[in-house]
């Protein structure tokens, strides 16, 4: 028997009527009985008893029904599961961001996104950017967040958002009073570079150029995140991003303005030339409608 036959079986064995079982199949009644009776001239046994105008179910019928009842959950479980990917609720995203994105950033476009997905399965990897670009190539994750990542050929760059960098000080510093913070008054501070990317790091330094004031750190570490804490221990200053700089976790951190104006640019990364599925798009949408929210908040 085919599933087909198997549901119609099902189906006249609960209504114990072909006039019913074919309502609630949306077949005729004439269909719903010759399949009955196909079925059980392939078997060779009858599947039912005609009894006062019911269907009553022979032994054998419900032995067949019994089994084939997996087929159904299994069936029922497809058609779920084809739901959910229509309606973009199931299957899987897994995710790549550097150490500043992981925290700053993801957790409030995780959340976003499984409000609108609570059934897909996520994964977040944390990695520096060299090796980021490398799991979002093989395809070892389905996206990447960074900001100001190394051009590659075999990958797309979205762009999120232009972020402006700031000097993150001391909160009750007298740093934190100024309206803006120049190379030109970290002379005598301090300075705590990150170098999580070759880039911003070049933008930093070329600023101070520009500003004639030499870029001397005096602590370095990998990660702007961290240099933020540093910043709150009291190790001195740090010039970073600003959505990295209003993450929550920062209690003792003022950030302020940063002049000559620099800023960078945080992109979404995919594999070039890919259809994007709707999860990575509905993912992407999160992360600028977040972003766009914390930077507008930040700069009131």
């Amino acid at each position: 028997m085919n599933l087909r036959q198997l549901e119609i079986l099902r189906a006249v064995m609960r209504t114990r009527s072909t006039i019913a079982a074919a309502k609630d199949l949306g077949m005729s009644q004439p269909a719903v009985s010759n399949a009955i009776k196909h079925a059980e001239t392939a078997l060779g046994f009858l599947l039912f008893d005609r009894v006062n105008k019911r269907m009553v179910p022979t032994q054998e019928a419900q032995i067949l029904l019994a089994e084939a009842e997996p087929l159904f959950l299994m069936q029922d479980l497809i058609s779920q599961t084809a739901a959910h990917l229509r309606a973009g609720r199931k299957g899987r995203m897994r995710i790549v961001a550097t150490s500043e994105l992981s925290e700053s950033l993801l957790p409030q476009v995780v959340a976003r996104f499984s409000r609108d997905h609570g059934g897909v399965e996520i994964s977040l990897e944390t990695q520096r950017l060299d090796d980021l670009l490398e799991y979002v190539e093989t395809g070892i994750v389905d996206i990447g967040f960074a900001m100001e990542p190394h051009p590659r050929p075999t990958l797309d760059y979205l762009p999120l958002a232009q972020l402006d960098m700031v000097c993150a000080c001391p909160a009750d510093g007298p740093l934190a009073q100024l309206s803006f913070v120049s190379p030109t008054d970290l002379r005598d501070t301090p300075l705590i570079n990150a170098r999580t990317s070759s880039r911003i790091s070049s933008l930093i330094q070329e600023a101070f150029r520009r500003s004639a004031v030499n870029f001397a750190p005096a602590i370095e570490v990998r990660f702007m995140n961290v240099a933020g804490l540093f910043v709150e221990e009291g190790l001195g200053v740090t010039i970073m991003d600003e959505l990295t700089a209003s993450s929550t976790r920062y209690s003792r951190l003022r950030s302020v303005p940063f002049k000559p104006k620099t800023e960078v640019t945080v992109s979404a990364i995919v594999p070039a030339g890919r259809m994007q599925q709707r999860l990575t798009q509905s993912l992407i949408r999160h992360a600028r409608e977040e972003i766009a929210a914390r930077i507008a908040a930040a700069r009131q």
